[in-house]
């Protein structure tokens, strides 16, 4: 599944940063397809303390591996790009088959793109626990064709949200 041997660190793939930068590297990637992982331990983000993390932050794992894809993607025509903004617009088809993820447990974050269209996108995801699918989820996301578009968007919702009726 690997295209290509060296893939960057998931910090210059995805634009987040710790504490919220919750996948812990990319394993592999390929044009279709990326396997992230995370560990779970008592510092992750969202632990609960005798219960771990609650199962549905795995669509959030989804989605940063999403963006791990992206930025993979954008690396691969041009090596010196940042990773690109985008958005998590929703998800369909969503289903967990555990409560919570333990810590200690090693999770396997898999993304596969079904389509995608411009700016929009739909991918479905799994997280495992070795063979075991924990959470499967087929999300849709968004991302703006620059960085000024996103600016641009952000600025129009202020806008929009401070404006008076």
């Amino acid at each position: 599944m690997n295209e290509h041997s060296a893939i960057p660190a998931v910090d210059e793939l995805v634009p987040h940063a710790s504490p919220m930068l919750l996948i812990d590297e990319v394993c592999s990637a390929d044009p279709q397809t990326l396997h992230a992982r995370v560990t779970i331990h008592k510092n992750s983000m969202f632990f609960e303390e005798g219960l771990g993390v609650p199962a549905y932050v795995g669509i959030e794992y989804i989605a940063q591996a999403v963006a791990a894809y992206s930025g993979w993607r954008g690396k691969q025509e041009d090596p010196t790009s940042p990773p690109r903004i985008g958005y998590l617009l929703g998800t369909r088809k969503m289903t967990l088959a555990c409560d919570w993820f333990q810590a200690g447990s090693c999770l396997d974050v898999f993304v596969k793109n079904i389509f995608e269209d411009e700016q929009m996108g739909v991918f479905e995801g799994e997280v495992r626990n070795r063979e075991t699918v924990l959470v499967f989820a087929q999300i849709n996301v968004y991302q703006p064709a620059s960085e000024n578009d996103a600016q641009q968007e952000n600025t129009t919702t202020i806008n929009q949200d401070t404006a008076k009726p």
